[in-house]
């Protein structure tokens, strides 16, 4: 039969440490754990700072502030450059005509000046109606009974006497031929500011008209009646009919791209010995005056009747 057992032994010397084994794969990450109450706060300059924790979630979205004061305003920026040069205007309606200045003193009178060379002559006229007839003469002598002669030839017919007209101062002045011409512009956009020169004439009775300077001189006083037809291209055109330096009326016509224009005027004007009529442009900013070979601007004027 086996003995009873014995006691059992003291405890034994260690043995040695053993190697470290392998390192154990990472397990997985729990969930996280309740926040748990905060600890009491260490003791200051303790203690090595804790890690930092996780990012906490997102909160709702808060309520929309009040909206805030303007700022003050900003300093002024660089002047800007300037823009460019807009369209000309419409030329301004001319306005109303001045008193008459007083006559200033006379000059001192020029030198005499060469006279100048005699022009061609003019076509004869046609010939003007019959004047009044004159009252009879006082009956002569009866003279002696002449010897009958033999009869001559039968002569020509004479050439029928001038027309002529009584002055203010009495008397009769000769008129060959009427004043009155018609010239046509063949040069397009005359000058500004002097005299247009409607060069090529259709008739120009008793030369009054010259084709060189665009003036019309009287020769003899009287009541006229001046006309003129005017075509407009490329810009605004504005005329007016002179008379002795002094406008008399004024024609303005408005240019339309694309379109030739026309305009046209007409006055009745007494006229003294000496007195000059023409037509001309007042203003650079409408001077679009065409003439063409098949487009004719022209002037004209005739003597009405006499004073």
């Amino acid at each position: 039969m086996p003995g009873m057992p014995g006691k059992p032994g003291g405890i034994g010397i260690a043995g040695p440490k053993g190697d470290q084994g392998p390192k154990g794969e990472y397990g997985q990450i729990g969930q996280p754990g309740p926040q748990g109450a905060p600890g009491p706060s260490g003791l200051s300059g303790i203690g090595k700072p804790g890690e930092p924790g996780l990012p906490g979630l997102a909160g709702p979205k808060g309520i929309k502030g009040d909206r805030g004061f303007g700022g003050a305003p900003g300093p002024m920026g660089p002047k800007g450059l300037p823009g460019p040069m807009g369209p000309p205007g419409v030329a301004g309606f001319p306005g109303p005509k001045g008193d008459r200045g007083n006559g200033g003193p006379d000059g001192p009178t020029g030198p005499k000046g060469f006279p100048g060379e005699v022009g061609p002559q003019g076509l004869r006229g046609l010939p003007g109606p019959i004047g009044p007839k004159g009252e009879p003469g006082h009956k002569g002598l009866t003279g002696p009974p002449g010897q009958p002669g033999f009869p001559g030839p039968k002569g020509e017919a004479g050439m029928p006497g001038d027309q002529g007209y009584t002055g203010k101062k009495g008397g009769t002045v000769p008129i060959h031929e009427m004043p009155a011409f018609t010239a046509e512009l063949t040069t397009a956009f005359p000058p500004v500011g002097e005299p247009i020169k409607f060069e090529r004439l259709l008739y120009n009775g008793r030369q009054g008209y010259n084709p060189h300077t665009g003036i019309f001189t009287c020769e003899i006083p009287g009541i006229y009646y001046f006309s003129y037809h005017v075509h407009c291209k490329g810009a605004n055109v504005w005329v007016a009919l002179y008379k002795n330096n002094e406008p008399l009326m004024y024609t303005y016509d408005e240019y339309k791209k694309g379109y030739l224009d026309q305009a046209s005027g007409s006055a009745v004007v007494p006229l003294m010995l000496g007195d000059k009529v023409y037509i001309q442009m007042p203003s650079d900013q409408a001077s679009g005056l065409y003439a063409g070979q098949y487009v004719h601007s022209s002037f004209s004027g005739y003597l009405l009747y006499p004073m």
